[in-house]
């Protein structure tokens, strides 16, 4: 599992599995970051690993900053913040 989303509200009635065919999809990528920033969804290091492989860092943080998920100033703290995100996700 690469990303999922999860209403919590609706007894897992709303869920969502993400694939590499979704997420290689800047938009969607966009709306999952959307819903993270307000934690109805959750990007696993496989994930990640796959958006910096497919994006790359400027274009995540191009998309990032669409939705404003994470409010960094440059390049180098968007980096930062993904590496923290990294560090804090499940594994699937």
């Amino acid at each position: 599992m690469l990303a999922y989303y999860h209403y919590p509200f609706v007894d897992n009635r709303n869920y969502r599995e993400y694939t590499e065919a979704d997420l290689s999809d800047s938009g969607t990528v966009e709306e999952l970051f959307d819903y993270c920033q307000i934690l109805e969804a959750s990007i696993t290091k496989k994930g990640w690993a796959f958006l910096i492989a497919h994006y790359g860092y400027e274009k995540l943080f191009e998309i990032d900053s669409i939705s404003g998920w994470h409010l960094d100033d440059t390049l180098e703290e968007y980096i930062a913040s993904v590496q923290y995100e990294i560090e804090i996700a499940a594994e699937e």
